[in-house]
């Protein structure tokens, strides 16, 4: 009885923990492509102004994510002006490398400071 009613007790939690909301900040980051390119480029910004990336880094990155653009456009102009799965699992993987080498980029700043 005891192990049936501890069973019981862990289901309803385990049910609870499903139900609740996602934080506002899990919810707040659904980007799409276009949205995180602009984002991305933001981001090189306040970086750049705030002396964590220099002039260099930063064009070398805005330069990354133009070519990632371009690629994005020459992928939708093959498959009539629409990203199949596969090319928007790709960019995805790009965009995803290049704000990771942003904030490399800038925590090594911060950390030969």
């Amino acid at each position: 009885m005891r192990s049936l009613s501890l069973l019981l007790a862990s289901a309803m939690v385990l049910q609870m923990a499903m139900a609740m909301p996602q934080s506002s900040e899990a919810r707040a980051r659904r980007y799409t492509i276009s949205q995180r390119h602009t984002a991305l480029l933001a981001k090189i910004n306040r970086f750049q102004r705030s002396g964590e990336l220099t002039l260099k880094e930063a064009n070398s990155l805005r330069e990354e994510n133009s070519d990632i653009y371009r690629r994005e456009a020459r992928m939708k102009s093959k498959n009539g002006g629409k990203l199949s799965y596969k090319d928007m699992a790709r960019i995805e993987n790009d965009l995803n490398d290049l704000s990771n080498k942003i904030h490399r980029k800038s925590l090594n700043k911060r950390v030969d400071d």
